[in-house]
């Protein structure tokens, strides 16, 4: 039986979240048979649902949901032991006085986190609104740049927070292809796991050597690009939670 999953020229179609947190992992990435989109987390979820791309980065939260249909790279994620830098919630309110969340419109993971926070360890059902709320959630490099603006009083981070109250690691995004690929393809298979690691070997190893800036190289030393048994760890308490109070929401 061949499984065909193929892009344009014949191509695997995976997606790429353009954010800075994702150089490592694409620093030398360059495969023959693989072709990279673009887009935010929610987009790249969209693309895969439309059948348009076959995986990629995509959220730990869509995995989650279809873990019975992918199969994650092993020792590859985007987490953080702690602060995270960019996956931040903005308000001018302490966190016990926020009662409404306007959630991002980028990351499902960031929302589901924010919310299982509130819920399962600070004891609040906060409500999910529009503008007019007491808090908002942003990630990525716009979380990164407003937070450098000093505009708001208080800022968390939803990285520190799910540490903190879980003394885990907080699982952002996984790279996932299908679980069939995988197993019709091992070689492929093989060849994109290594050369994922490979690229984040690397990019580490030269990043001090790198063009960019101060803080984008301390941002990205502090996040972690593994996948051990923490990060199972706390995929598997996502995912009780998820069952436990998010089921149907998102």
């Amino acid at each position: 039986m061949l499984l065909v999953l193929e892009g344009a020229k014949g191509k695997l179609t995976l997606g790429r979240v353009r954010y800075k947190n994702t150089l490592p992992l694409f620093y030398k990435f360059n495969l023959p048979f693989v072709q990279i989109v673009e887009g935010t987390p929610s987009r790249l979820a969209r693309l895969l649902d439309a059948g348009l791309i076959k995986g990629g980065i995509l959220s730990s939260f869509y995995y989650i949901q279809n873990s019975t249909l992918y199969q994650p790279i092993p020792d590859i994620s985007i987490s953080s032991f702690g602060k995270s830098g960019s996956v931040l919630l903005f308000s001018e309110k302490p966190l016990k006085g926020i009662e409404t969340v306007k959630p991002s419109g980028e990351s499902l993971t960031s929302n589901f986190l924010t919310y299982s926070l509130f819920r399962k360890f600070l004891g609040k059902k906060v409500s999910f609104v529009g503008d007019a709320a007491d808090a908002f959630l942003l990630i990525g490099d716009r979380a990164l740049e407003l937070s450098l603006s000093g505009k708001y009083r208080y800022i968390y981070d939803i990285g520190e927070l799910w540490y903190k109250h879980t003394g885990l690691p907080a699982v952002f995004a996984l790279f996932i292809v299908p679980k069939e690929w995988a197993t019709y393809n091992p070689k492929l298979f093989a060849e994109l796991t290594l050369t994922l690691i490979d690229s984040r070997e690397e990019f580490f190893k030269n990043l001090d050597t790198l063009p960019l800036d101060r803080g984008t190289k301390l941002y990205l030393k502090r996040l972690d690009y593994r996948f051990g048994e923490d990060h199972l760890k706390s995929l598997e308490l996502m995912e009780k939670l998820f069952k436990e109070y998010i089921l149907g929401r998102f």
